[in-house]
């Protein structure tokens, strides 16, 4: 009975764990306008524009980022959580997916390892690590495809 018990726990411990997983967030890419953050999110820490015509970052709590192109979110930028930090997760949720990994600028006097970003255009998902390290350092959300 115990036994039971206890593992009836631990499924419902993983599904809402793997739920937690599954939808990053609420906003839609390429849909949700600046106010619909804010009526959802709150008002940001700070804003930055960028020196992209047009555009703007939204800063928020735990190092998040929403960048906008005019009024409209066009990418979600956050740290990685639990699992989520380990590439083998993400390639394990990406097994279904068109992926791709692609080194990003490197600056080779900058003395640290060149970082990968791996990608699912079909979740609108990818993932930035260092070479070798097989740690996530970001999880950038953008339009799915």
């Amino acid at each position: 009975m115990m036994m039971t018990k206890l593992r009836s726990l631990l499924l419902s411990g993983l599904l809402l764990v793997s739920a937690c997983g599954a939808n990053r967030s609420s906003l839609k890419m390429g849909e949700t306008t600046r106010a619909d953050v804010i009526s959802q999110k709150g008002e940001p820490l700070s804003e930055e524009k960028l020196p992209i015509k047009d555009s703007s970052i939204m800063n928020y709590k735990n190092d998040e980022k929403i960048q906008l192109k005019g009024d409209v979110v066009m990418n979600r930028f956050t740290n990685p959580v639990a699992d989520e930090k380990l590439v083998i997760w993400w390639k394990h949720k990406f097994k279904d997916c068109s992926t791709f990994s692609q080194p990003l600028a490197h600056d080779s006097k900058s003395h640290t390892p060149p970082e990968i970003e791996f990608s699912c255009p079909e979740e609108g998902l990818k993932v930035i690590y260092t070479e070798g390290a097989d740690i996530i350092s970001r999880v950038v959300e953008y339009e799915k495809k």
